[in-house]
């Protein structure tokens, strides 16, 4: 393919994407073979590229990077925006090309909007890519903070007090703007690809970030509610669940901090942290009992067990050898919140032992760990 076809073909694609502030979705369209027409598909604020062409428009912006990078001389930022979106949009996952779009941010000849468009036409194809979610938090640290702590233009206000508070106003409303849509863009991905740990990596660096700044107790409330619709339809990924433990350690630490009065100020239907807990345990049995053979269910269940465990006053473990496993008699001879738990975790191991399916050793397995784990 002659250099001048790759040339129009990315120059296409660049004003495709820059025109298209909806655009949403990138992908390559199979191809039987090189037509006479352009190979970009735009529809429906979707981006298509058919793949005859890939192969060899990627392998020339690529040579012509590798190039320009080796000889250091000073290319046009716009060509070398193009070779990058176009290679960036084909393969992710290699470094040298966020470098170059690194160098660009930094130099003021690429705006962060624009990347942060791309980023997320990449992650409609690649949900799962590391690179893009390690992009966007070099964005926020090195490029979004600069412009959110520098006045606009440069200007100064008469009055110095006022124009503090409405900096600090604009700040704010510009970490939650980002907030919401760096969490919106992690859901997005968590549902485009399975197990996207990944994308749950990011969601927590976000929280840990921003949430602090625009009330860290609102934003532990919405996200506990959408973790909780997330969890209930995806009970194989632990990665989900994980956070789901994340925001529970996080919403005992505001106890605790004294930072809110009482737990039911963020979740209403708790009164105390041992209910919060035991209202846990109630959600994961429902999804155990109704969506059998999901071992990550048990895994987050022991987690709870271990917490719940920390709070309530449980007997301590001796050196003589406990008695088996959920007997009758080592249960119900203790009168206390904790007790009431493991005949709960006696009823359901006994359920799942009644069941000819994998749910039958993870059962089995639940009460192994018991046993070894708590000591009843």
């Amino acid at each position: 393919m002659e250099e001048a076809t790759c040339e129009r073909i990315m120059k296409k694609m660049d004003m495709v994407i820059s025109q298209d502030s909806l655009l949403d979705e990138f992908d390559i369209v199979f191809s039987l073979g090189e037509v006479n027409r352009s190979p970009i598909i735009h529809v429906e604020h979707k981006l298509g590229l058919e793949s005859w062409c890939v192969k060899h428009v990627y392998a020339y912006a690529y040579s012509k990077i590798l190039e320009a990078k080796q000889s250091k001389r000073r290319e046009d930022p716009a060509v070398l925006n193009r070779w990058t979106q176009f290679c960036l949009l084909i393969a992710p996952e290699v470094t040298t090309f966020w470098n170059v779009r690194k160098l660009l941010l930094r130099q003021g000849h690429l705006s962060a909007d624009t990347d942060l468009h791309l980023t997320k036409l990449i992650l409609s194809r690649k949900a799962k890519c590391m690179q893009v979610f390690q992009h966007r938090k070099w964005m926020y640290s090195n490029i979004l903070t600069r412009g959110l702590t520098q006045p606009a233009n440069g200007a100064h206000n008469f009055n110095e007090e006022n124009h503090n508070d409405n900096v600090g106003l604009l700040n704010s409303l510009c970490i939650k703007q980002f907030l919401f849509s760096e969490l919106d863009i992690c859901s997005w991905t968590a549902d485009k690809h399975q197990n996207n740990y990944h994308s749950w990596n990011h969601r927590l660096w976000v929280l840990q970030q921003f949430a602090t700044r625009v009330g860290f107790a609102n934003v532990c409330r919405l996200e506990y509610e959408t973790s909780h619709r997330w969890v209930s339809v995806h009970v194989s990924e632990h990665s989900g669940l994980h956070y789901l433990q994340y925001l529970l350690d996080s919403l005992v630490s505001l106890v605790n901090e004294a930072k809110v009065e009482n737990i039911q100020e963020i979740i209403p239907c708790v009164d105390s942290v041992e209910n919060l807990y035991q209202k846990e345990l109630e959600f994961n049995r429902d999804l155990i009992e109704e969506y059998r053979d999901h071992e990550a269910l048990f895994c987050h269940r022991r987690f709870l067990l271990t917490r719940l465990r920390d709070l309530c006053s449980s007997p301590q473990r001796t050196s003589s050898p406990p008695p088996p496993a959920l007997k009758r008699s080592c249960v119900e001879t203790v009168n206390s919140a904790w007790s009431a738990v493991l005949l709960g975790e006696r009823d359901l191991i006994t359920k799942c032992l009644h069941t000819n399916s994998y749910q039958k050793i993870l059962g089995e397995k639940h009460a192994q760990w018991l046993n070894n784990v708590v000591g009843i």
